[in-house]
């Protein structure tokens, strides 16, 4: 499996989508420097909640789009070639996308933590830590499903999905006692006691029930089995896809 997932890394190499992940965040660190100037808690605040409320799934999304780009291209013929299981294969996808999750959401840390120490303003340190993490693992369950939109239906349905997704996350139950109901709620639900940020950036106030860490351990299990349920059964459909 290691070597599949090098395969991956060396065929985006010198590409775009290698470097979406690493641009990505920066970008979001300079618009919420720019936007509140590092007054206050906003800047670290406003960088972390944009991020994971709008701008992660819409990344993750075109990652995985480009992703399987490559491979469309060649109608799957590198793959399919190969005397290696498909199912493998399709792993070493998912494993890769969700290494540029885990890298993209440190890059976040990583500046947060730097603006905060400049401008005196930080979100806990421990607590960036566990965000960064917790990000990485609740929303891995949506890399099998943007490589299935992906390579099913092209980069529209991906993206589109992402920020209905993003959308319905937010306004709907985030914030309410159904949170684990609904996949896309969970991350940001988890963001909450351990940021201490509401879904709309703003400060829990203090005594709120959404300061509660209760919800982490659940949030996680749940996050973990519909991203088992997405990859063996976008794995599968990947396996038949070559059948046919």
């Amino acid at each position: 499996m290691v070597n599949i997932v090098k395969a991956e890394h060396l065929k985006m190499k010198r590409t775009f989508g290698k470097m979406i992940p690493l641009l990505t965040p920066c970008i979001i660190l300079l618009i919420a420097l720019l936007l509140t100037g590092g007054l206050g808690n906003a800047f670290p605040a406003g960088a972390w909640n944009w991020w994971y409320t709008i701008f992660l799934p819409s990344t993750l999304a075109i990652v995985c789009y480009l992703n399987i780009k490559k491979d469309n291209r060649v109608k799957y013929y590198n793959i399919f070639l190969l005397d290696i299981s498909k199912q493998k294969s399709w792993s070493g996808k998912v494993i890769y996308c969700s290494i540029g999750l885990l890298v993209a959401n440190f890059i976040i840390l990583l500046g947060t933590l730097i603006g905060g120490a400049v401008f005196g303003t930080t979100i806990p340190f421990w607590g960036g830590i566990a965000g960064a993490f917790l990000l990485s693992l609740s929303y891995m369950w949506e890399v099998p499903l943007f490589l299935f939109l992906s390579a099913k239906f092209g980069m529209f349905a991906s993206v589109f999905t992402s920020v209905i997704l993003s959308i319905s996350g937010v306004i709907t139950i985030a914030d309410s006692g159904i949170w684990w109901a609904y996949p896309a709620s969970i991350p940001i639900r988890l963001m909450c006691p351990v940021l201490g940020i509401l879904p709309n950036g703003l400060p829990i106030p203090s005594g709120s029930e959404l300061s509660d860490p209760i919800v982490i351990i659940p949030g996680i299990i749940l996050s973990l089995v519909w991203f088992a349920v997405l990859a063996v059964g976008t794995s599968i459909w990947f396996q038949r896809r070559e059948e046919k």
